[in-house]
């Protein structure tokens, strides 16, 4: 998945690059589901992800570059 790959998110709207990524799950706050995830370039993103995660698990996720901000999508276990 360590790739690139264009997504569109409208018929109008501009292509955003997505990269496949691996970050490790470094802090789960149960009450609310946010998930905080550190990639290996050390990139830390703030999600909610649904499943039994736990701190350390390690995800491969679409790195999504598009404005206003970069994010995280797609997680799945990493294998």
């Amino acid at each position: 998945m360590l790739g690139f790959m264009p997504l569109a998110t409208g018929p109008n709207a501009l292509l955003a690059r997505a990269t496949g990524v691996v970050a490790t799950i470094t802090a789960i706050d149960r009450p609310t589901g946010a998930t905080t995830l550190t990639t290996e370039a050390g990139e830390v993103f703030t999600m909610a992800l649904p499943g039994t995660w736990k701190v350390g698990d390690r995800v491969e996720c679409d790195r999504v570059e598009d404005a206003p901000q970069v994010r995280l999508q797609h997680c799945q276990p990493w294998q």
